[in-house]
């Protein structure tokens, strides 16, 4: 079944050193060994660091990230790293103040939660459910089918009711 499910490697991505300007994230204590090394290798070639480390969850690492994406110039990039959903709402936000995607290196250090954007009602909500899995809407309460679509646009799964095809 075709999918746009991130696929994310154990190893982090190296850290694109084409840039001149770098907001690196590290979100979560698993990540700043990883965001570390990636600063240290542009230093090394004189570039400009700014690092931010956050607490997974915290909506003010997504806000820092796109200020920095909405006050960049020719040559900026952004590193992200930590658990799939911080990532990809970091991405989201940088993607919408009008970061492409050569400018953006992202890895996760887990994926045990996801978002999912319920396409009835549009409440999103975090699970532990696996894609395929389902989970409880909050903004409808239907059981919703984690689908095998991810929208980096929304940072989020789809999520459709689960029964749909049995209702009368």
């Amino acid at each position: 079944m075709p999918t746009s499910v991130p696929r994310w490697s154990d190893a982090p991505p190296d850290v694109d050193t084409t840039g001149r300007d770098y907001a690196l994230l590290a979100v979560g204590d698993p990540a700043v060994p990883i965001v570390e090394r990636w600063g240290q290798v542009l230093r090394q070639q004189d570039r400009t660091v700014t690092i931010h480390r956050a607490v997974p969850g915290d909506e003010s690492a997504v806000r820092w990230a796109q200020r920095h994406a909405r006050s960049a110039r020719v040559g900026w990039r952004f590193a992200v790293a930590g658990p799939e959903d911080d990532v990809m709402r970091a991405c989201a936000a940088v993607r919408a103040a009008g970061a492409i995607e050569a400018e953006i290196t992202a890895h996760a250090t887990a994926g045990d939660q996801r978002r999912v954007l319920c396409t009835h009602c549009r409440t999103v909500t975090t699970t532990a459910a696996a894609v395929g899995g389902t989970t409880a809407c909050p903004g409808c309460r239907r059981t919703l089918l984690v689908h095998h679509h991810f929208s980096r646009r929304h940072a989020a799964y789809m999520g459709f009711m689960a029964d749909a095809e049995d209702l009368p």
